[in-house]
């Protein structure tokens, strides 16, 4: 039997920091080592012929609608940024994702952090009601444990990498906005929307819609290195020694990325 072909476009909405910059390239490279080794070494999967094409969103670079038609589905990394900022970049991205997910039917869309949060500030926030904002409990930092639903263990579980609970999903962490769960919104109730899951820091960890979307706060993508030289980066000004001390030690765990990497290619095989 051929292999079946899948055909991804990476935004990339950010330049990883230095040191894992100058390692690994960027965020779009990233992502597409791991989905080669998930599309190795996850069981049940077909096999893939992965192709992957790569815009850089903060220069305005997105697939055209001419692009479209030759892309199953669509990543966007995270970034330093906030969805909320009201830089020209973001609020563009921000309109492209609410025409790809209402003119473009087809196209599988996964967002990674920023990415979760910019899906979810485009299609769920109003005027009056932002979804993504600033998280009171501030950062949320390393390794956590990721409370997988009812509905999503359903579909891709069990966490067959977690030696402690197949029902929960540890995944690195580096953010300090979330998104406040949208569940009464109008399109959340009538369109099938769930959430994949919840963590004792964030209420909501990632969204999913069989066949259209597939969010994750979380980092599938980052290994200890890229985590650590990140928090580094972002909290080498602001941070106490002991507060940094703390959540590199959190860095310093195992998780399940490639568990949750090889449910990123369930969902973009998905009917």
């Amino acid at each position: 039997m051929s292999p079946i072909s899948l055909k991804i476009a990476i935004l990339d909405c950010d330049t990883p920091v230095p040191n894992v910059h100058s390692k690994f390239g960027k965020y779009s490279d990233i992502f597409v080592a791991l989905l080669k080794d998930a599309s190795v070494l996850t069981d049940g999967l077909p096999e893939l012929d992965l192709n992957f094409s790569i815009y850089d969103s903060v220069l305005g670079r997105v697939p055209s609608d001419k692009d479209l038609k030759n892309i199953d589905g669509i990543i966007m990394t995270g970034s330093s940024a906030s969805g909320y900022d009201e830089a020209p970049w973001i609020i563009t991205l921000s309109d492209y994702i609410r025409n790809l997910y209402t003119n473009h039917p087809s196209i599988k869309i996964f967002g990674s952090c920023f990415g979760h949060q910019m899906l979810c500030g485009a299609l769920f926030s109003t005027p009056t009601h932002p979804v993504v904002t600033k998280d009171p409990a501030g950062w949320e930092l390393g390794v956590h444990s990721i409370k997988l639903s009812s509905a999503f263990l359903s579909q891709y579980g069990p966490v067959t990498s977690n030696p402690i609970t197949t029902s929960e999903l540890r995944l690195q962490f580096v953010h300090a906005d979330h998104v406040v769960h949208p569940i009464t919104h109008e399109m959340w109730v009538k369109e099938g929307w769930e959430s994949i899951g919840r963590s004792a820091h964030c209420g909501l960890q990632g969204v999913w819609k069989k066949g259209r979307v597939l969010t994750y706060q979380g980092h599938a993508e980052f290994s200890r290195f890229v985590n650590a030289e990140t928090l580094k980066v972002f909290g080498g000004r602001i941070w106490t020694s002991e507060f940094m001390e703390n959540a590199l030690a959190k860095v310093d765990q195992d998780d399940d990325a490639m568990w949750a990497a090889g449910v990123m290619l369930k969902f973009f095989l998905e009917e």
